[in-house]
């Protein structure tokens, strides 16, 4: 799937919720954009909330309930005709804003730093995993936490500089000339290179690779592995966050009309 990451600030929690209602309703199916948003959201049904801020809430078994909705469009395949490609979209967009808001959310709250400071980096991270197989935005991320704490123009003793702590020299061949480690796009897209040829080398062994990776520094893998599970879960829950709100108007539209 191709994501389009903007530059722009990220929409808060309210106006997205907003934009999904006025999504549903210009809808013809309720139920086709029901089940949109949760094949979107992905597999994550429970949802106590993805914002810290908010109370837990327990509409998980109201949420399985409507997993029917997905068998009976498989079972009537004359349906799909009825999802509009745009609104599918759109959809898709305002699920993966939800994701990286709560990504950076989670962050800023964990670092202590501002939002606008790590909203750069996640957005970054996604739309470098949006071009590669195999590489996930949470993955990126959690390698960026982990090797620099999201500052762009740290370098330590042993040359390694930026966001992923690249070395320009052990890799001279992924850089042209002109270009710096210190710049967070060359950065994330050499280190995702890295990782990539890593990959390969260890017959796609993700930990042999993040090992590698670190120079085979104890525990590594573990933590950053552990950080991207952490990051796809709460992407996870905001996005189904967003299907619930559709799930919602749903049933209220229900009520008013039966």
């Amino acid at each position: 799937m191709q994501v389009v990451v903007g530059t722009g600030p990220m929409t808060d929690k309210k106006t997205l919720l907003n934009r999904v209602e006025s999504l549903y309703r210009l809808t013809s199916r309720r139920t086709s954009a029901f089940a949109v948003a949760l094949c979107l959201a992905g597999s994550s049904i429970a949802i106590p909330s993805a914002w810290a801020s908010e109370p837990e809430s327990d509409p998980a078994a109201m949420a399985f309930n409507q997993l029917t909705v997905l068998e009976s469009l498989h079972q009537q395949p004359e349906a799909a005709s009825d999802i509009d490609l745009k609104s599918v979209q759109d959809m898709e967009s305002m699920v993966d804003e939800a994701r990286m808001r709560a990504q950076v959310e989670y962050l800023a709250e964990k670092l202590r730093k501002p939002p606008e400071t790590v909203q750069k980096y996640v957005q970054l991270a996604w739309a470098e995993a949006s071009r590669r197989v195999g590489l996930t935005p949470e993955l990126l991320i959690a390698i960026m936490h982990k090797e620099s704490t999201f500052r762009p123009k740290v370098q330590n003793r042993y040359g390694a500089q930026g966001l992923m702590q690249v070395v320009r020299r052990w890799h001279r061949e992924k850089l042209k000339a002109s270009e710096s480690l210190f710049d967070p796009a060359v950065n994330v897209r050499v280190g995702a290179d890295i990782l990539e040829e890593y990959l390969e080398s260890v017959g796609g062994d993700l930990s042999k690779a993040l090992a590698k990776y670190s120079g085979n520094s104890r525990n590594y893998a573990k933590k950053v592995l552990g950080e991207s599970h952490k990051l796809a879960h709460v992407a996870d829950m905001a996005a189904a966050e967003v299907a619930m709100a559709t799930w919602q108007l749903e049933d209220s539209s229900a009520g008013q009309t039966g």
